[in-house]
């Protein structure tokens, strides 16, 4: 079963350290700058490392790396897949859509990069083939789909593709409250009042290369069978700063009110990567609630539009 959830975006006054390209500790280390690819190589631009000591703060020049491409037997246009079924893929302009297009651009026996939160690893895959039954999703047969992680996630994805798949700054971090109150926050304004959130997920990252760190936050308490529980809640949001403003951008969230509500759910991160190779990374999201799961690749689009929806599947009644 898909479903949508539409970004919502509140502007937020306060700006936390990590989201500005600072780190909150006494030493900063600047992220990776952009990646781009030519021919058989890929070229990361890296602008430098500053630490600071007491009263001494020391700067180190960036330099230019070169990288190769992998090499492999990869698809033409890059398919993006899970064990249970294909999300899409890039055709050098936009994303299609595996289940609107009806064929995938693979023959069988393409490599595949698994990318799933803090790891990475290769596989390959036979040709298109229907799984996921009784839904007669689209999808290819993975050799190896344990890489992509075990359910109810982190989950990652596969895609037939040879460049860098994480070319800028993916760190798992600790919160110290900060997050904890901005999650507090928001779920007051669903309804919900938590004294102090539980924090599952704290991740900084530069998803456009740009040196200014964006922060993904999971904040949950939910039932573990997703039977529903009155105050569960599960909230995947997105921090970044726009025109020197902090913006928030909710892309999953569950929050059961009453009796009245039909499910309880979890959302997850389950990787950050480049995925259409314009070294500008994607989140994944992982949804798991009672006798299903499901996956979208969110793509931050512009600061006016946001992050949407480029991809998504899922499996379940």
């Amino acid at each position: 079963m898909k479903k949508t959830i539409a970004a919502i975006v509140v502007v937020v006054a306060a700006c936390s350290p990590g989201e500005t390209g600072e780190s909150s500790t006494t030493s900063s280390t600047s992220v990776l700058g952009s990646t781009t690819t030519s021919g058989a190589v890929t070229t990361t631009a890296v602008p430098g490392t500053t630490t600071t000591t007491g009263a001494t703060t020391t700067t180190t020049l960036g330099t230019t790396t070169t990288s190769p491409l992998l090499e492999g037997n990869w698809a033409d246009e890059p398919l993006v897949t899970t064990d249970f079924g294909a999300l899409g893929w890039w055709d050098g302009s936009s994303w299609l859509d595996a289940e609107t297009e009806g064929a995938l651009p693979v023959v069988g026996g393409e490599d595949y990069q698994v990318t799933v939160l803090g790891s990475l690893g290769m596989t390959t895959a036979g040709p298109q083939a229907i799984v996921c039954d009784p839904l007669q999703l689209l999808g290819v047969m993975i050799d190896d789909p344990d890489l992509l992680g075990d359910f109810p996630g982190p989950y990652g994805v596969a895609i037939s593709a040879p460049w860098q798949l994480v070319p800028h700054l993916v760190e798992v971090a600790s919160d110290d409250a900060t997050y904890a109150d901005f999650a507090a926050a928001l779920l007051s304004e669903r309804g919900l009042d938590v004294a102090n959130p539980v924090i599952k997920q704290l991740i900084r990252t530069d998803l456009e290369g740009d040196g200014v760190n964006e922060v993904i936050v999971v904040a949950e308490e939910v039932n573990p069978s997703f039977l529903m529980e009155i105050g569960d809640y599960s909230i995947l949001f997105l921090r970044k700063v726009v025109e020197g403003d902090v913006q928030t951008a909710v892309l999953e969230e569950t929050v059961v009110l009453s009796e009245d509500d039909q499910f309880s759910g979890s959302h997850i991160v389950g990787t950050i990567a480049d995925l259409n190779g314009d070294s500008k990374m994607e989140i994944v999201t992982n949804s798991a609630y009672f006798e299903g799961f499901g996956v979208n690749v969110w793509e931050y689009v512009n600061d006016d539009i946001g992050p949407s929806i480029a991809l998504q599947t899922g499996c379940g009644s």
